[in-house]
């Protein structure tokens, strides 16, 4: 795998939602599940076109996708905290 950072994905609320290896640079707009390292929502089992929420305050967090033939989940900008790299 290429080199990259191991990230935090906070909710708005502060919450701990889960822990991502970014590659590359930019913004966050996509999430590869595979890519996840530690996962409190519970992505790993959802389905495509569920749509995973916080759960400490409820909100929509995304909508999971096929993306290059892997499920990914398109991330909702607004309900979690700006990441950048």
């Amino acid at each position: 795998m290429r080199t990259g950072k191991i990230i935090d994905i906070d909710c708005k609320c502060g919450f701990l939602l889960f822990r991502y290896f970014k590659a590359g640079k930019g913004r966050l707009i996509k999430v590869l599940i595979s890519r996840l390292t530690d996962d409190k929502v519970g992505l790993s089992g959802a389905e495509t076109h569920s749509r995973p929420q916080c759960p400490n305050c409820g909100k929509d967090i995304g909508i999971i996708m096929m993306i290059h033939g892997e499920p990914a989940l398109k991330l909702n900008q607004g309900s979690i905290k700006t990441v950048r790299i």
